[in-house]
């Protein structure tokens, strides 16, 4: 029999360890303290609230639940099981997609709306507590950058079609 060498890995650098620490500690916070202060001064947690602004940013507040998921990025399953709870809440309909019998449409209900429009003010405070005022101005782009170089390739060009908006 001949003997398995195993290459041992390589040990982080120290600074390497501390990053990726940090990064560690930003992923289990951050959305957890999103969250409670989005449920606590709107009653809905942050993916209920991204669903609904997404809905609320179309022109007609409609679109397929696939690409409802796709910009909340998550799967159809975990969106399915969240749209019922916004249904029951009435602050979302689904409607058979006229032309698609597979396809299913998401409809912000004016309900919704004024939901996401009262909670509008407070969620931007809410993003300027959380992260623009800790960030200094000077490195702001910067951090989008590399924010954007940590996605996989597709949820970066996802991005970037969504943020067309902002960069247009």
């Amino acid at each position: 029999m001949v003997p398995v060498t195993v290459e041992a890995t390589p040990t982080l650098s120290t600074q390497d360890e501390l990053l990726w620490r940090r990064f560690s500690a930003v992923l289990a916070t951050v959305p957890a303290a999103l969250d409670e202060r989005l449920r606590h001064t709107t009653g809905l947690n942050h993916f209920q609230f991204t669903i609904l602004s997404t809905l609320a940013a179309q022109p007609d507040r409609t679109l397929q639940l696939a690409r409802v998921a796709q910009a909340a990025d998550s799967s159809l399953s975990r969106l399915s099981h969240t749209m019922s709870k916004l249904e029951s809440d009435g602050l979302v309909e689904r409607r058979t997609c006229d032309h698609d019998r597979r396809a299913n449409w998401a409809v912000l209900t004016d309900k919704g709306a004024r939901v996401v429009d009262d909670a509008a003010a407070a969620y931007e405070d809410l993003k300027r507590e959380v992260l623009i005022e800790r960030v200094p101005a000077h490195l702001r782009a910067g951090l989008t950058e590399l924010f954007t170089s940590l996605l996989p390739t597709a949820v970066a060009q996802q991005c970037a079609a969504v943020d067309s908006d902002l960069t247009a």
